[in-house]
């Protein structure tokens, strides 16, 4: 594919709560939007024509005809991608077609793709935080050195976790503010729980990946990414040890990780 090349195309990656839809025209990203997973009881039938699919996607119903767009699938839900699949013009992404010596047979397709697209769109080394459903820690020398890293439950996960599996611990939203770290009601010592360890954990990933990586590059992305970017540069003094010009926020890292996979061919 060449750059002046403005055909479009469409990109899915599935993530485990969501499913992220890009819209592109050629190397130029023109929308995107976050959708629910298709609900089981759908995933055994399939659009038949093109206003079906339409139906099911805000991409496709972006799209105008004549020519039906192709799309491009990456997905850590089999069960999501079977679905999608079923569309005329897919490709659906593996490990082989990310140029990324990945680290243990089970690694994540879409950390692969990330750290991937980070180290190709900023530089090597890097570390990638991405923040969503699982909050996940990723660094990489280069293509060929991918030294793995963490998985925890995201932001929302610890929230909605300790309504669902306790008797007498409410539902509550995102704070918008970092809580006081000894507090006196049921919803600021939930949010002082899980804030302040998580902006612990995030501080001290950093520190140790810089300290042996210093002129490192750090990119947040996933959909909790501008919640705890604003909670990690709020206050000062929160990242006192972190120089700020290595800290890059990119909710889209892996809508542009596609844009580059789709220019390769």
């Amino acid at each position: 594919m060449t750059l002046d090349d403005a055909s479009p195309w469409i990109g899915l990656s599935i993530g485990n709560s969501r499913l992220h839809w890009f819209y592109y025209q050629g190397m130029h990203l023109d929308q995107t939007w976050d959708t629910p997973h298709i609900l089981h009881e759908s995933l055994s039938s399939s659009p038949t024509d093109w206003r079906g699919w339409q139906q099911h996607s805000p991409a496709f119903a972006y799209h105008s005809l004549p020519k039906m767009p192709e799309l491009w699938i990456l997905s850590v839900v089999p069960s999501q991608a079977l679905f999608w699949q079923r569309y005329p013009h897919t490709r659906v992404l593996t490990v082989a077609d990310i140029p990324l010596q990945i680290p243990y047979a089970t690694f994540g397709l879409d950390r692969a793709l990330a750290i991937w697209a980070a180290g190709t769109l900023y530089q090597w080394p890097v570390l990638v935080i991405d923040a969503g459903t699982a909050l996940t820690y990723t660094g990489a020398i280069s293509t060929t050195q991918c030294l793995g890293g963490a998985i925890l439950p995201g932001l929302g996960l610890q929230l909605r976790s300790l309504h669902q599996f306790t008797a007498a611990l409410p539902s509550i939203p995102f704070s918008e503010k970092i809580p006081p770290r000894w507090s006196l009601d049921t919803p600021s010592a939930i949010h002082s729980g899980i804030l302040n360890t998580l902006i612990s954990g995030l501080t001290d990933f950093m520190q140790a990946w810089l300290q042996k990586y210093p002129t490192s590059v750090l990119v947040m992305t996933g959909g909790d990414s501008v919640t705890l970017h604003h909670f990690l540069t709020c206050e000062p003094g929160i990242l006192s040890s972190v120089p700020m010009d290595c800290l890059v926020l990119d909710p889209l890292l892996q809508g542009r990780g596609l844009q580059q996979l789709h220019a390769l061919g």
